[in-house]
């Protein structure tokens, strides 16, 4: 099934002008590496404005080369729409993530459980849009437990709720953070973002360490 992106349902955002009405259904052929814009911006006004050479070792860590993607996105096929629009903003050139969404990522013939099992496996963080649709869909809940059972009470599952009230997460995710959609897109989903930068540059700092003594090693 074909899911037809509505430009018109696109966040009403400063990156809306570049933001093409079918993104969500391109993946870009290689990473955009702009992931470390937040923290550039972040650390140059902590250091007077001036750009420091650690700000751009994100995108350079062993750690992010490790996954081919950021960001799974675990939707209802009802919700496509709010998918794809938060996919596009993740992907856009200024945020640069790499998200992996079904219809557009699952290689067609082979079978859906594995490839993705397998696209789990090989994303970073986890994004599970939470709708009315979703938790009446045991598709969906099959996919949110195995994303628990690879990383539970961890900071890369991402609950994000859409049309309904946190109350009805299911139980399983009450315990996360959860970013609220139902108010101010714009600003949910700024803040997904911010969640994953915020997981990649904290594991990409734990990793230096260990490089660092297996080095000396």
């Amino acid at each position: 099934m074909t899911h037809h992106f509505r430009s018109h349902e696109l966040p009403q955002t400063t990156h809306a002008d570049l933001l093409h009405s079918s993104c969500a259904l391109r993946r870009p052929s290689t990473p955009i590496l702009s992931l470390n814009n937040y923290y550039i911006l972040e650390m140059m006004e902590k250091n007077g404005g001036k750009p420091h050479q650690q700000h751009y070792q994100l995108v350079s860590s062993a750690f992010w080369k490790a996954n081919e993607y950021d960001v799974f996105v675990c939707h209802n096929d009802e919700d496509s729409d709010v998918a794809q629009s938060l996919t596009c903003f993740l992907e856009n050139p200024s945020n640069g993530l790499r998200c992996y969404l079904q219809e557009r990522d699952c290689p067609a013939g082979g079978a859906v459980s594995t490839e993705l099992l397998q696209a789990v496996q090989d994303s970073h963080c986890w994004l599970l849009l939470i709708t009315p649709n979703f938790v009446k869909d045991d598709w969906c809940l099959y996919q949110m437990h195995q994303v628990l059972s690879e990383g539970p009470m961890s900071q890369r599952i991402i609950p994000a709720i859409v049309n309904m009230p946190r109350s009805k997460l299911p139980l399983e995710l009450r315990f996360l953070f959860t970013v609220d959609l139902n108010m101010n897109k714009e600003f949910g989903y700024t803040q997904v973002y911010r969640a994953v930068i915020h997981y990649l540059k904290d594991m990409s700092e734990k990793e230096k360490p260990r490089n660092a003594s297996q080095s000396d090693g």
